[in-house]
């Protein structure tokens, strides 16, 4: 199951996100995790990954997307 939240607006610095996404992959029953903006470029690269889900695509390049698959 992949579950994927969108926070409107919300931004956070790079290394914010990425250690967000490791205390997201590291809990028990998630497999994957991805905490990005939602840029283009970010949102081809969760989908490569399988871990895009419709409602994640409709993200803005402005807007926190978290995703996380277990």
């Amino acid at each position: 199951m992949i579950r994927a939240e969108i926070r409107p607006g919300a931004y956070y610095d790079s290394v914010v996100l990425m250690q967000l996404q490791r205390g997201l992959a590291a809990l028990e029953g998630v497999s994957e995790a991805g905490v990005v903006m939602g840029t283009d470029a970010n949102k081809k690269l969760l989908a490569q990954s399988g871990l895009l889900p419709p409602e994640a695509a409709e993200a803005k390049a402005d807007d926190l997307l978290i995703v996380v698959a277990g």
